[in-house]
């Protein structure tokens, strides 16, 4: 996987400033430092402007032309309905080189979609059955979730953003080394008292790391966490059941720019190597593998990656 990019919406607010905030006894609470919330993102353009912002990146970076895009992995539930969506995609591919390409949309895991994209694309270069897959994840609060800001059952603000990452049997990057995934659809409906649905969400991180650890074997001293931007005590909290220490968890984007739904553990592994990769000398170097978490109310999403890329090569690993 190389060359991931992103691009958020145009506007940066206050999360402070935040209508659904105002007299609300949430509002002390995710801007309090172990919150840590101080900025989001929001957008005027269509879904597909953000996209392809960002996918024009990830070709640039990659060397690879549109023309050669064999897959194109939509991962989004803000697509505009009906005849809207061909019209604006149809638009996206043309204006990325990419209409040459399969596009298949990737949607109903909440802020894990992405994740589960990437896996897939990993899966298809794997058994040969593309060379090159643009995975690609965005969404607008005004579609995805009616307009609100607060959600993930009120410990996130969201933004809207786009981000994208070209999984390539060819290109240099860093090998997909495993997926995990893991849903508790009973979260949905409420899952019972909020004793039982911590309960239930504390298991659902320990089983779809011991599900990743499975497939491919890691050290968690070893690994940081990319994970989606929810308040970073409850992050932390949440991580802390799977065996991770708070130096092993990357949550410097929830300041910055708020819970970017399926796109932050891409926006998150795009500042760990570009220019603003944090300077904090309590997180974890150069460590050995990272995790790219989506995290939503029912699924979870995981994928292992190799933090060394790997050469170049004709028969080369995704």
């Amino acid at each position: 996987m190389c060359a991931p990019a992103y691009e958020l919406g145009e506007y940066a607010e206050p999360v402070a400033d935040l209508p659904e905030l105002s007299g609300s006894p949430a509002a002390a609470d995710l801007t309090s430092p172990s919150a840590g919330f101080v900025t989001y993102h929001w957008s005027e353009a269509p879904m597909v402007e953000l996209m392809t912002a960002s996918v024009s990146r990830t070709l640039a970076h990659s060397g690879v032309p549109g023309s050669e895009i064999d897959i194109v992995l939509l991962a989004t539930d803000s697509l505009p309905p009906g005849r809207a969506a061909h019209r604006d995609v149809s638009e996206f591919l043309a204006e990325t080189g990419m209409s040459g390409a399969t596009v298949i949309t990737v949607g109903l895991m909440d802020c894990a979609t992405s994740m589960a994209a990437v896996g897939t694309a990993a899966s298809f270069v794997r058994d040969g059955t593309a060379r090159h897959v643009m995975v690609v994840s965005g969404d607008l609060a005004d579609i995805s979730t009616g307009g609100l800001r607060v959600v993930a059952g009120g410990v996130a603000i969201a933004s809207d953003g786009a981000a994208s990452a070209l999984v390539s049997a060819e290109a240099a990057g860093l090998p997909v080394l495993a997926m995990a995934h893991h849903a508790a659809p009973g979260q949905e409906s409420g899952g019972g008292s909020a004793h039982r649905q911590l309960t239930s969400r504390m298991n659902a991180y320990r089983e779809v790391f011991a599900r990743l650890s499975a497939r491919h074997p890691f050290r968690s001293a070893g690994t940081l966490v990319l994970p989606s931007n929810f308040a970073r005590h409850v992050m932390r909290m949440y991580l802390a059941e799977a065996g991770f220490t708070a130096d092993r968890i990357a949550l410097e984007g929830v300041g910055r720019i708020a819970h970017c739904q399926g796109s932050d553990p891409l926006i998150g592994l795009v500042d760990r190597s570009g220019e603003t990769k944090p300077a904090d000398p309590e997180q974890l170097a150069e460590p050995e593998t990272y995790v790219m978490l989506g995290a939503g109310i029912s699924h979870l999403g995981a994928v292992l990656l190799g933090a060394r890329p790997l050469p170049e090569s004709k028969e080369g690993s995704p």
